[in-house]
C-alpha cells in the first residue's frame, strides 16, 4: 500500500469526529473502527476524520451527498436555519457522528491532502486528516443533533450545550 499522499503527520485536536451510515452502527459499537481491508482510491485500512467539532456540509460525505443525492428543492420546512437544514438531511438519509478520542489511542494522524486539495485548494490545515490503524469502541462516542439546548445549572453558574451532543444513551442501539 502506498502512502505517499499521506505523509505528513499532523497533530489533531483531542476529539475528532468520523462520519459513517447508520447502518454500520452495531458492528462499530461491537468492533470499533476499521478501515477497509480491500484497496480502494489508491489506498487500503484507512479511516478518515474530521478536525472540527461542528459539523457542516463541508465535512465528507456531505460535501458529495448535497450536489448528487440529497434534493436541495425539497427545503427543510419550518426553518430558514442551515443548522436546521443539516441536523434534519442527516437524519433523513442515516448518518452516525462518531467522535473519537484521541487521549485514548495511540493512532498516528496525516493530512488527508487529497481531500484538502480537492474542498481546501491545497491549505495544510488539518482540517481532514486520516489514520491508518483501528479505533477500538472504547474511544468512541456517538454524537447526535437533539432539538434543544441543554442548559445545566450548577453552583449559581449555567452551562449551555449546543444541540450538536452526545447521543441520549450513547452504545444504544
Amino acid at each position: 500500500m502506498e502512502k505517499k499522499n499521506y505523509t505528513l503527520k499532523v497533530k489533531t485536536n483531542r476529539f475528532i469526529f468520523h462520519v459513517s451510515e447508520s447502518f454500520n452502527r452495531k458492528s462499530i459499537l461491537k468492533n470499533g473502527l476499521s478501515g477497509c481491508a480491500l484497496e480502494m482510491y489508491g489506498f487500503r485500512s484507512a479511516i478518515f476524520a474530521h478536525n472540527s467539532a461542528i459539523p457542516d456540509y463541508n465535512w465528507f460525505p456531505f460535501c458529495f451527498d448535497v450536489c448528487w443525492f440529497w434534493k436541495q428543492s425539497v427545503g427543510f420546512v419550518g426553518s430558514n436555519d442551515k443548522f436546521d437544514s443539516f441536523a434534519y438531511l442527516t437524519e433523513k438519509y442515516g448518518y452516525d457522528f462518531w467522535r473519537i478520542d484521541t487521549w485514548k489511542i495511540k493512532n498516528e494522524w496525516f493530512l488527508d491532502n487529497i481531500g484538502m486539495d480537492d474542498f481546501y485548494e491545497g491549505s495544510k490545515y488539518p482540517f481532514f486528516v486520516v489514520t491508518f490503524d483501528d479505533i477500538p469502541p472504547s474511544a468512541l462516542k456517538r454524537y447526535e443533533f437533539h432539538p434543544e439546548h441543554k442548559v445545566i445549572k450548577l453552583d449559581g453558574v449555567a452551562h449551555i450545550q449546543g444541540r450538536f451532543r452526545a447521543a441520549y444513551k450513547a452504545n444504544v442501539f
